[in-house]
Parts: C-alpha cells; structure tokens; sequence
C-alpha cells in the first residue's frame, strides 16, 4: 500500500463549493433562523475562518450576541468531534492531494500549530483524522508512541502525519525532518505503513515524502 507522489510544493486548494451547506448547517444545528447569512456576513465569506481557535470573539465584534457566538462554537466542535469517526462513504486517501484536501479547511488558518494523524484501512480507505498535540506558533513537542496509539487503537494498516505551520509557510523545517524520520522507524518495528507528512500552510501545502522519500528508505535521522 502506497500513496502516489506528488511536486515536492503544491498551490492553492480553493474554497469548496460546500461553504453555503456549512453555513445552513450551521444555522440548523445553532436553532438560530437566518444565522447562514449574518456568518456570510461576518465572516466576509470565508467560512473556513469558523475553525479558528478565537472565532467567538470575531463573531461577537460581528454583531452576533454572545449567546449565538457561544452555539456556533458548540456546533463546530461537535462536527470537528463527529468527523474523526464518521462511517459513511469512507474517503479514499489516494495521494497526497487528497490528504491535504482533507486537512488545508481545518488546519489552514489555525493560529497553533497542531499535529493530526490520518488513519487509513488496507485500502487507503479514511478510518480517522485524530488531533494528537497542539502547540505553540514555535512548535510542538512530541513522543512517538503517541502518534502512534490512534493507528494502533483503531486498527489501521497505515497512517500519515499532517501539522500546520501558523507562519503560512509550508517548507518543513529540520525538526520537521527529524520528527519524520524517527516515526518512519518506529512504524517499521509495528509493521505499520507511515505514507507521507504533510505540513500545511496558507494556501500552499508540502509533502515531505516527495521532497525527502529517502527517509523512508533508512532509519537514519536526517543530517
């Protein structure tokens, strides 16, 4: 099982054609008649600012009441909560671009950096997207067996890491590197298929399989 290469730096992945459905969703599950159009308007139609860590506050100064910002908040949880278990129509992670399509609406204008890992079945089929650690705008620590107890836990066959840089910058950084190679070893020993490490900024994404596949080759940290 293998993910498809892909250039080593990717452009831009366009809002979907869902905004509008989110937003009525949203407005369903808030309770809230006319709440898509007033999030239109306050988001200055850029829906994916809702998974911003501090949305609450943008939407109060917006004109929405703290009551309203408080339900929107609650909503997004719950469907960022349903979305790392939900069991119809398992996507299929073919490439890195399916990945980072997947992962650019969430991760995109997070202002920590946070590390997500993708579990996926025998056949590339989506089992889950788990946030494992959230950090700093300098970055994050990280144990290895944590990264891995989601794959392990859900019994996946392979995985691959997402985080997002909050500069807006894509290119990994040595630490990012490194990070990356000591995974790889360990999903050697767990005979478990570590497909890619994507680092995702604004607008733009990097796959570190493409940019550095001989880390997947060795079990030598990068120099």
């Amino acid at each position: 099982m293998t993910i498809a290469e892909s250039p080593e730096t990717n452009t831009t992945i366009g809002a979907t054609h869902g905004d509008d459905s989110l937003l009525a969703a949203i407005e369903v599950l808030a309770g809230i008649p006319g709440l898509a159009d007033r999030l239109h308007g306050a988001l200055n139609g850029e829906p994916e600012q809702l998974f911003q860590a501090r949305i609450g506050a943008r939407l109060v100064r917006a004109g929405l009441s703290i009551e309203e910002s408080e339900r929107v908040q609650r909503v997004m949880q719950a469907l960022e909560a349903a979305s790392t278990w939900w069991p119809a129509g398992r996507q299929r992670v073919q490439s890195p671009a399916d990945l980072a399509a997947l992962a650019t609406p969430l991760l995109a204008r997070r202002e920590q950096e946070e590390l997500h890992v993708a579990v996926v079945d025998g056949r590339n089929g989506l089992l889950g997207l788990h946030q494992v650690y959230v950090g700093t705008a300098t970055g994050t620590s990280v144990r290895i067996a944590e990264l891995l107890r989601p794959v392990v836990d859900g019994g996946g066959v392979g995985f691959a890491l997402v985080h997002n840089h909050p500069s807006g910058d894509p290119e990994p950084s040595e630490e990012d590197l490194r990070l990356t190679a000591e995974v790889a070893a360990a999903a050697r020993l767990l005979d478990l298929e570590f497909l890619d490490h994507l680092v995702i900024g604004r607008g733009r994404w990097a796959s570190i399989r493409s940019q550095r596949p001989t880390i997947w080759a060795t079990t030598a940290a990068p120099d």
